[in-house]
């Protein structure tokens, strides 16, 4: 500390002062004994800040390296959320080289359902088969789907979302042999297939969990926020505002009624701005969902980019693609504000839960529709970072398959089994209602009276 070294070296003068000038004898003239003791005092008042300081500098907690601190600071974790995330995870979303790749191979066995599986992680929904492991990092990993190879694999995975049971799971060849449950659903539906959807009833079967969640040991989120390298970064941006000849549009095919009333929310802020509606709950048009891109969202500030439920960490492809990638700002709806930030790029999004009502929220997507150095704001991540799809729809990449094989090579094998699936995966634990309704209703009352 800089007060430290301040410090010693007035104490240092101030010695060598006294030892020049003076000794033990001569303080004894009476004539130098209040020279003397003003040295004295100056000296042992230095050496006691002095000791102060160290102390001070000495208690201080380690902090983590320089690299670890800078992007932690921006995604905006607490240390417990670091400590939770896998050495997968910390790979992924704080980017450190860490984990050391095993020097041996491993067989995965993906459990039923191959042509749905592999329609997504292998062929991304088009027509061209695509080596999931093109563009990992490890390669020693072998994907099957032979049932026959249960006994002596490496790792089996089950799809929550596809599972008739646990009654149809493969018995398990020993304690060395790990178990990923996996889905890309949020809580609130997680089994379309299953006539057992007690979580309670799958305790004990899993080791390992693979989902959008940050925390899960296989992060497989829908995309992903990156710090652009110092020498890759933008000194000037384009013109986005100038780009956008349009307000705000929203893309939906699943018109039933969502957890969170998003079809409501949506018919009302249309009756206080323009809001251009495609899909199947829309009036417009636009070939595009999963396997085809809509490139008319193009043309758009703002994109809707609402979720089917409010759950922690769940957000889709209607963020990463139809707002981020497209150079709109996403409008959002679905978990908290912090989970946003812990994973968008900084002062990227509008989230709904900041204005009291859909009105209200109108008028500030109008304010920035006419002001370009606001609008601006919400794309200045730009210089300094990048989003990187990773969802397998509108043929962008799909790492499943490669993350299970990263997470065999770098992840502590310390044994570990999910026995309370409700407490990490529980739609009451993990998701909320939506709020608007009741600000909603509140802010029309104080209307009133």
């Amino acid at each position: 500390m800089r007060a430290c070294r301040v410090a010693r070296a007035i104490a240092e003068q101030v010695l060598l002062l006294a030892r020049t000038r003076m000794n033990i004898s001569s303080c004894l003239d009476s004539s130098k004994k209040l020279h003397c003791a003003i040295v004295l005092f100056c000296t042992l008042s230095i050496f006691a800040l002095t000791s102060r300081l160290n102390n001070q500098r000495d208690s201080q907690p380690t902090s983590l390296p320089e690299k670890t601190e800078r992007f932690v600071s921006w995604r905006n974790l607490s240390r417990e959320q670091v400590n939770s995330l896998s050495v997968l995870g910390r790979r992924m979303f704080l980017e450190e080289d860490v984990g050391t790749p095993q020097d041996r191979n491993f067989t995965i066995l993906v459990w039923h359902y191959v042509d749905f599986t592999e329609k997504r992680l292998v062929y991304r929904f088009g027509d061209v088969k695509v080596d999931p492991f093109d563009d990992c990092s490890v390669h020693n990993c072998h994907i099957t789907y032979e049932e026959s190879a249960a006994p002596s694999a490496d790792a089996v995975y089950i799809h929550f979302h596809r599972t008739l049971g646990h009654h149809t799971f493969p018995k398990r060849s020993g304690p060395d042999q790990i178990w990923i449950w996996g889905t890309d659903e949020s809580p609130v539906h997680n089994f379309w297939k299953a006539k057992d959807k007690n979580l309670k009833h799958y305790n004990g079967y899993f080791n390992w969990s693979m989902t959008f969640r940050m925390d899960s040991e296989i992060p497989v989120p829908y995309g992903r926020t990156l710090k652009l390298p110092d020498n890759q970064t933008a000194l000037q941006l384009e013109d986005v505002f100038a780009m956008k000849s349009k307000l705000a549009a929203v893309m939906m095919t699943n018109c039933r009624q969502s957890s969170n009333d998003r079809l409501p929310y949506i018919r009302h802020l249309q009756k206080h701005m323009t809001v251009d509606f495609y899909g199947r709950c829309g009036k417009l048009q636009c070939p595009g969902h999963i396997k085809k891109d809509c490139k008319l969202l193009e043309k758009y500030k703002f994109y809707l980019s609402f979720e089917n439920s409010n759950c922690h960490d769940y957000i889709t492809e209607k963020v990463w693609w139809n707002a981020l990638e497209k150079k709109a700002v996403p409008v959002v709806m679905g978990g908290r504000a912090e989970d946003y930030r812990r994973l968008l790029p900084p002062d990227s999004f509008v989230h709904v839960d900041d204005f009291e009502t859909p009105e209200d929220l109108a008028r500030y997507l109008k304010f920035l529709d006419s002001n370009r150095e606001s609008y601006m704001k919400y794309h200045q991540w730009r210089h300094q970072y990048k989003v990187v799809q990773e969802h397998g729809y509108f043929g962008a990449p799909i790492y499943h398959y490669c993350r299970m094989c990263e997470a065999l090579n770098y992840n502590d094998r310390t044994p570990k089994t999910y026995n309370d699936l409700e407490a990490f995966w529980g739609k009451k634990q993990q998701c909320q209602p939506p709020t608007w309704p009741e600000r909603l209703e509140r802010t029309a009352r104080d209307r009133k009276t």
